[in-house]
């Protein structure tokens, strides 16, 4: 963790709490290294009260210049990245919980072999992380952003499936149309929002089904658990189920019906300047989803 970077980041998040978080280190740390550089420096480059930090004059001359240089020692290095094939530095990447652990996991180990210079970090929530605020370099989403800011490349599509447990089929039936759904407990994914509507395509148009039903949850392999149990019927990608249809604890229903697949997308703040190893890794995932 070097002192310059520890720097410009306390500044850019404007507070050693959010630094920390951003350099995956504590706000003790942080503050060490700071103090560390005003004592080499003799000057004091941050005002620190209570609930915010403000730059000196000192300290403003300093972070303008630091800002330059490590600007100009980036494009070097993102230079000799292309020049050599090998990424450097760190990547920092969020996807989804069950997709990073079932799909994602095995690529990034691979890509990580190939660059060993390169320092990989990947971290899986089920919420829409905010790229910039939180240092990310990417991101991977089974949805269209709402931040119209990002570029937003699609990679790939997530087929989804209706399915249930034999034995709720056996206890309820089953439906052989989307109408009928209104007479099942269906599993809701209540990320996105409490309400959540089922489309349907068929050869008699389409369907929407506003689902209910007594369980949800924001993860799907909990929601996956939950249809296995026999609580209802999910609608589930196939990344998440593919073991339970195969092993038959979970059985596809109205296949007749289709389901418009997800589209996987990678999310990046800019098309301008994409830093090498941004880059190579995005082609990287292209590849492997091809």
């Amino acid at each position: 963790m070097d002192e310059l970077d520890v720097f410009v980041t306390v500044v850019e998040e404007q507070g050693f709490s959010a630094a920390a978080k951003r350099l995956d280190s504590t706000p003790a740390a942080v503050s060490r290294r700071i103090k560390a550089l005003e004592q080499r420096l003799g000057v004091r480059l941050l005002q620190r009260t209570t609930r915010k930090i403000k730059l000196t004059e000192a300290g403003e001359l300093y972070f303008r210049e630091v800002s330059r240089l490590l600007g100009e020692l980036r494009n070097v290095e993102q230079q000799l990245d292309e020049v050599t094939g090998q990424a450097t530095g760190e990547l920092r990447i969020a996807a989804p919980m069950s997709f990073g652990q079932r799909r994602l996991a095995p690529i990034v180990a691979r890509f990580a072999l190939a660059h060993p210079k390169l320092r990989v970090s990947l971290m899986l929530e089920d919420r829409e992380t905010d790229i910039v605020s939180e240092g990310l370099d990417l991101a991977l989403r089974i949805a269209y952003p709402s931040d119209s800011s990002l570029v937003a490349r699609p990679i790939a599509t997530v087929p989804r499936y209706i399915c249930a447990s034999p034995k709720y089929l056996a206890r309820r039936g089953t439906p052989k149309s989307p109408s009928e759904l209104l007479q099942h407990d269906c599993l809701h994914y209540n990320v996105i929002s409490e309400r959540e509507e089922w489309t349907f395509g068929g050869a008699e148009g389409g369907e929407t089904i506003v689902i209910k039903g007594v369980f949800c949850s924001n993860n799907g392999e909990v929601l996956a658990e939950a249809a296995m149990q026999g609580l209802g019927v999910a609608l589930l990608p196939d990344f998440i189920i593919e073991g339970a249809l195969a092993e038959g604890r979970l059985v596809r229903i109205l296949e007749e019906w289709e389901r418009s697949p997800l589209t996987l997308f990678v999310l990046y703040p800019s098309r301008h300047h994409v830093p090498t190893k941004t880059r190579m890794f995005i082609d990287y995932m292209i590849e492997q989803f091809r």
